[in-house]
């Protein structure tokens, strides 16, 4: 088993198992450059099944989103549309890559934007479709054929089994000086529970150094944002540049952020003593949507202006 990145085969286990089962699940880091994979990567066959039929279910709970997942998924969308606004992009053919039950790309067409959406979940693209009206096909990113001039990927990247091809195919449907927007969960953060932060449904783990690493032959860096997420804003490059692998000292921060993931630093530094305050603030928002339609709940935050 080779690395991902830079095709070392130096790797060492950081994980043993899955945070939501149980169950055996190696990840390991390359020592070179510091890329975190699982070990084996699940073939493409069975990634597409697990994805078309069973992903939504096993970590939702439920085929099609709830009143809930709603209201998040729609607060995740304005937050991430007003990201965009702040670097001054507010309109061009925008497609959401893993558009999930499609309320990013509903609000964004409200919001300035030829919006359409690809999903591998046959439920979730149907409803998005039944439910707002919208341009949400099931299809994988290798079947895209059309092009745009901002593409989105949300809590994606970490799921596909190599992240430098992704980027290649992403490159081709993107026009010339396009954009792309990537958002994934920052595995240096101080903010993930240490006891829940592994899983099977993710193949690959990124630090800001690692994913422009991955991005760096097809895609430069316009700005980022670090929390518990980690957001990238590229430009796509005119022309195929060399990989720009990350350097050793991000390599060592890397590797030493995860030895450094623990219960005293996620409680206090990263907040978690917080966090059930704020899990019953966040119950009664919540049930504020629960007898309100989908296209309702995101009305109520279409404005965004």
């Amino acid at each position: 088993m080779s690395c991902k990145l830079c095709g070392g085969d130096l790797l060492t286990q950081v994980s043993h198992r899955d945070a939501k089962s149980s169950e055996p699940l190696n990840v390991s880091i390359c020592r070179d450059c510091g890329l975190i994979q699982q070990v084996p990567i699940p073939t493409d066959e069975d990634l597409a099944r697990f994805y078309a039929h069973t992903y939504r279910t096993e970590y939702k709970k439920t085929s099609t989103p709830k009143p809930k997942h709603v209201y998040r998924a729609g607060m995740a969308a304005r937050d991430r549309l007003a990201f965009l606004a702040s670097n001054s992009i507010t309109d061009g053919k925008l497609l959401d890559v893993g558009a999930g039950g499609g309320e990013f790309v509903y609000l964004a067409g409200k919001n300035g934007f030829e919006a359409s959406g690809i999903d591998p979940n046959i439920g979730y693209a149907e409803y998005a479709k039944a439910e707002y009206g919208i341009d949400i096909r099931t299809l994988q990113l290798a079947e895209v054929s059309e092009h745009c001039t901002v593409a989105t990927m949300f809590h994606v990247m970490e799921h596909m089994p190599s992240p430098v091809a992704t980027f290649g195919s992403l490159w081709e449907i993107i026009e010339p000086g396009g954009v792309l927007f990537v958002e994934v969960p920052n595995i240096e953060t101080k903010s993930a529970s240490p006891h829940n932060i592994f899983f099977k449904a993710h193949i690959h783990y990124f630090s800001k150094a690692m994913l422009a690493a991955c991005a760096s032959q097809h895609f430069e860096v316009i700005t980022t944002s670090q929390s518990a997420n980690l957001r990238i804003l590229f430009k796509r490059r005119d022309a195929k540049a060399p990989l720009q692998l990350p350097s050793t000292s991000d390599t060592d921060h890397t590797r030493k952020r995860l030895q450094h993931k623990g219960w005293t630093e996620y409680l206090f530094a990263g907040g978690g003593i917080r966090k059930p305050c704020s899990r019953i603030t966040k119950i009664l928002t919540e049930a504020k949507a629960r007898n309100k339609t989908s296209k309702a709940i995101l009305d109520q935050l279409t404005n965004l202006r």
